[in-house]
């Protein structure tokens, strides 16, 4: 046989190649595509949730309010606060960055209260705080006059201590220090102006 007349021999993956791929990923994409509709067939149904009408012509009114705690905490037994001015807000508050002159306390840039390092209180702006150093829950005038002597732009806190402070808009508070470490909470009181 001569050059021109012998075939080409070309046999297997040479040959069909192309043909082998195509047939494999056609393959693939088939079984996988039958895995995620058996799947989705044999995944449970979401339950609906169930409603129950009631009617009644009787009116109840229930106040209720639930101290939501980590698991193994007691409650704090500071007392609550004198309120020898009126309360601009109060609640607990577990501290990231805080501006006490909004009401509830949020974030803000330039003006916020916040808890930068293990154990202490940083404020930025013109809101300043101190340790109290009395024995006893303070009140306003207490706080404003601890603030008036001692105000600084940091206080280091310990659990069962309290820290005065005033906001930049000049509101008078009091922080009763419930946990401190990593984590600072707190029972705050923020008085008007």
């Amino acid at each position: 046989m001569s050059d021109e007349q012998e075939p080409t021999k070309r046999t297997g993956w040479g040959q069909l190649g192309h043909q082998w791929i195509t047939a494999i990923a056609a393959l693939v994409t088939a079984l996988a595509g039958a895995g995620f509709f058996l799947g989705r067939s044999s995944a449970p149904e979401p339950e609906q949730p169930k409603t129950t009408t009631i009617s009644s012509a009787a009116t109840v009114t229930v106040t209720a309010t639930p101290e939501a705690r980590p698991a193994g905490e007691a409650p704090s037994a500071t007392p609550p606060p004198k309120t020898d001015g009126a309360v601009y807000w109060t609640g607990e508050l577990t501290w990231g960055k805080f501006n006490l002159d909004h009401n509830p306390p949020n974030y803000t840039d330039g003006e916020y209260l916040a808890n930068i390092s293990s154990g202490y209180l940083y404020v930025t702006g013109n809101t300043v705080v101190t340790s109290r150093k009395k024995s006893g829950r303070p009140g306003k005038a207490e706080c404003a006059s601890a603030v008036d002597t001692d105000g600084f732009n940091q206080v280091k806190v310990a659990t069962g201590n309290q820290v005065c402070g005033r906001t930049a808009e000049g509101r008078i508070f009091v922080l009763d220090v419930v946990a401190a470490g990593n984590t600072i909470r707190t029972n705050v009181t923020v008085w008007n102006k």
